[in-house]
């Protein structure tokens, strides 16, 4: 068994990686920074005695059945609050999670802020000498509404077109127009166009471009998409038209901003070598002599948190 990252007086995490690419995404960088690491062995992953782990976390690609049936014997030989990262942004994933009793579940990739903020809310809840997490029963610390339901309110308006907006957030990838949503929500036309207008603030329109664009955004994370598969994925037929949207809202292109994840994602991976290096007998890999007086001028993320 490899040995800890360490990270002195910090809560002591059980990491299992069962990821089936080394270029996969993964936060093992950002999680060593707050906690101290115990690597387990895939083919015997038993946690040493003397430790007392805070949680387990497991960390995917995209899950199979076997390394889900091992997430539920860990979970019930260690009874710990279990973390699980995952690529697959799944209805069913999510579902089999819940009813697991997952105590976290964290969507990868992940914006380097958003991970930030995740893992140091991990941090502070784990840390707490007096709070012990049920991992039956506690409620995670990252509990917040649905991303979708920032779009509702208590007014009529928002009740009666709700039909609609949950339609455009399950079709994106459909031709989509006025009459169809005002039928879903028994309304007319005109009376659908106000009522979503006074509801959301905005158009049905702007509401779906809005939507499809954030969605293009998750899936240009994945260098090995194309662009013009990603805007049919969508809904854009044109792939001019989706361009120009996309730089609308985003500022740069969609090319533009899939070199610029996957310049981010090389650097968590070098990181991550890094990491891997010093958990198994603490090397540190050779940099040529540039990327050593670049990194060294470089904040930590501890810094730039303070």
């Amino acid at each position: 068994m490899s040995q800890p990252v360490t990270s002195p007086g910090a809560p002591v995490l059980l990491w299992l990686d069962l990821r089936s690419s080394d270029d996969s995404s993964t936060l093992l960088d950002l999680f060593a920074q707050r906690f101290q690491i115990e690597m387990l062995d895939i083919h015997n992953p038993r946690c040493p005695r003397g430790l007392d782990p805070a949680a387990l976390c497991i960390d995917f690609d995209y899950p199979d059945m076997h390394g889900l049936a091992l997430v539920r014997e860990l979970q019930a030989q260690y009874r710990l609050p279990v973390i699980m990262m995952t690529e697959q942004h799944s209805e069913s994933l999510l579902l089999w999670a819940l009813r697991a009793r997952i105590w976290e579940i964290m969507l990868k990739p992940l914006q380097r802020s958003a991970a930030d903020y995740q893992v140091n809310a991990l941090r502070n809840t784990l840390g707490d000498t007096e709070i012990k997490p049920d991992p039956f029963s506690a409620p995670s610390p990252m509990l917040r509404l649905p991303e979708e339901s920032r779009f509702h309110g208590s007014a009529h308006e928002s009740r009666s077109v709700h039909p609609a907006l949950s339609y455009m957030q399950l079709h994106l990838g459909e031709r989509i127009n006025e009459e169809q949503l005002a039928g879903f929500c028994n309304l007319r036309p005109l009376q659908f166009s106000r009522q979503f207008k006074k509801a959301y603030g905005v158009t049905f329109q702007e509401m779906l471009q809005q939507l499809r664009i954030q969605e293009a955004t998750r899936l240009l994370a994945n260098p090995e998409l194309q662009i013009l598969d990603v805007a049919l994925t969508v809904g854009y037929r044109d792939h001019s038209y989706f361009c120009r949207v996309f730089k609308k809202y985003l500022g740069v292109t969609p090319k533009t901003y899939q070199e610029q994840q996957a310049a981010a994602g090389q650097e968590v991976s070098a990181r991550l070598i890094e990491v891997k290096l010093q958990a198994v007998a603490g090397l540190v890999p050779s940099r040529p002599l540039e990327q050593r007086e670049k990194w060294s001028h470089r904040p930590s993320c501890q810094g730039s948190m303070g």
